[in-house]
């Protein structure tokens, strides 16, 4: 099969609709097909077995469109929609990785227009596929199981750890302000940047916890499972509804604890393997960052029930489901 996929966002950025594309497309060669990619991400790292196109021209992109059999787009893009005008009948998926399209802007609304003519649609969970309005097949996310691993079966030096954009819907101040008036000392490390960085380095300093909290920046994927491996608990504080949480699965992967706000699709990426509080609600965060630190209340399961657990999430198990939609 020919697979062309066009994704404004793309390798080399890291991200979560980002790092899910490359790992489906590498998928996608794995089991034998060709995958092309039109992206306006500017790229200095090529690929193994799959062309990217940085932002082609008119001429160029009919002929990949003209190419391919089946044309992808992990969530809808307005910039991608022309060159179905040279064949409307082209089979065209189109997948929805969060819920920008919920909030029924004049943008939004266009694109649930085109939407509703795609040949197919997914959504990354049922919250995502509810808010569209349209029917769509249900895949959830995938996570890099070649990386997010249990390296080590020693003991765990550090507590807490987020790992995401330090963006405001990601709650990484919620997470902070719950730090405070805790029963003993801990360990907690922010791994990720963003334009909330000196704010929450700021609430950090103004709160007295900088012997207690630590920000590593921008980590790569290895480094992030190692980090995991570190700790005993990973926090997932959005307080905007998430489509999925690939990250979940990660921290999962990599034998940390899950605490996560009930976001979207958060709850459904964490099913009976993590505690959920109220997005936004400091003090039920409080409460589990103190039944974890005493550990009281814990959840009990076994490696073998999260090891069936997360073999849903495998990247050659998700893509195949991808690929059954595609055909």
């Amino acid at each position: 099969m020919h697979i062309l996929i066009f994704s404004t966002v793309f390798y080399p950025v890291l991200g979560g609709i980002e790092n899910l594309t490359l790992n489906l497309c590498k998928e996608f060669v794995k089991k034998g097909h060709q995958v092309k990619v039109i992206t306006h991400q500017k790229q200095n790292k090529p690929l193994i077995d799959i062309e990217v196109y940085d932002t082609p021209g008119f001429i160029k992109t009919i002929k990949l469109f003209l190419w391919c059999d089946v044309y992808y787009m992990p969530n809808i893009s307005l910039k991608g929609i022309w060159p179905l005008l040279f064949n409307p009948g082209k089979k065209w998926v189109v997948s929805q990785n969060d819920f920008s399209l919920s909030e029924r802007s004049c943008l939004s609304l266009v694109k649930l227009f085109f939407i509703r003519r795609a040949s197919k649609n997914i959504s990354v969970s049922k919250s995502v596929a509810a808010s569209l309005g349209t029917p769509s097949e249900i895949i959830y996310n995938c996570y890099d199981d070649a990386v997010f691993t249990l390296q080590n079966l020693a003991e765990r030096t550090h507590d807490f750890i987020f790992v995401g954009r330090l963006v405001s819907q990601k709650g990484c101040d919620t997470l902070i302000k719950a730090c405070n008036n805790l029963p003993r000392p801990f360990k907690a490390t922010i791994v990720g940047d963003g334009p909330e960085m000196r704010k929450l380095q700021n609430l950090v300093k103004k709160s007295d916890l900088t012997d207690s909290i630590t920000f590593t920046g921008t980590q790569n994927s290895v480094a992030i499972a190692r980090i995991l491996n570190q700790h005993k608990f990973l926090i997932i504080p959005s307080n905007k509804k998430e489509g999925f949480g690939i990250v979940v699965l990660e921290g999962l992967a990599c034998g940390c604890r899950v605490i996560a706000s009930n976001a979207g699709g958060l709850e459904e990426a964490v099913g009976s393997f993590g505690k959920l509080f109220e997005s936004g609600n400091v003090q039920q965060l409080n409460q589990l960052l103190k039944e974890a630190l005493n550990n009281t209340n814990q959840l009990n399961y076994t490696q073998q029930d999260l090891d069936a657990y997360l073999s849903n999430y495998k990247k050659h198990v998700v893509a195949q489901k991808y690929l059954s939609v595609f055909k």
